[in-house]
C-alpha cells in the first residue's frame, strides 16, 4: 500500500497523490529519526491563555528544533466557562530556555 511521506497516511493501491499534502505516494516510509531522550530538567517558560494559543506556540518553538511540552485542560478546564479560556502552561528543557523565550517574546504579555 502506498504512503504519504509528509503525513505518513496509508493509501489504497489506486491513489498516487495525496489529497491533502499534494505529493506523490511512496511505496515504502523512511523510519522517524529518534530524537535524543534526555534527564535535563523541564522549565516552565510561558502560559498561554487558551489550547489554540499554545499549539500555536508549539509550532513556532518545535519549528526552530525546541521540543516543549503543554500542560492544561484535563480537570483544570472544568474550572472555566470557555475552553477557549483554560490556559496552557509550556515547558521546555532548561538548556533551550533562554532561546524559546526569545522566539516567543513577541507573542507574550508583559
Amino acid at each position: 500500500m502506498p504512503y504519504c511521506p509528509i503525513c505518513r497516511d496509508e493509501f489504497q493501491d489506486w491513489v498516487k497523490v495525496c489529497p491533502d499534502c499534494n505529493v506523490a505516494l511512496v511505496d515504502e516510509l523512511h523510519p522517524l529519526p529518534r530524537r535524543e531522550i534526555s534527564d535535563e530538567p523541564l522549565v516552565h517558560i510561558a502560559t498561554a491563555p487558551n489550547e489554540i494559543e499554545a499549539h500555536m506556540w508549539s509550532g513556532i518553538l518545535e519549528e526552530n528544533d525546541i521540543r516543549c511540552l503543554l500542560k492544561g485542560g484535563g480537570l483544570q478546564a472544568a474550572m472555566y466557562a470557555s475552553p477557549l479560556s483554560v490556559p496552557y502552561e509550556i515547558y521546555v528543557l532548561e538548556s533551550e530556555a533562554a532561546n524559546a523565550i526569545e522566539i516567543l517574546a513577541p507573542f507574550l504579555e508583559d
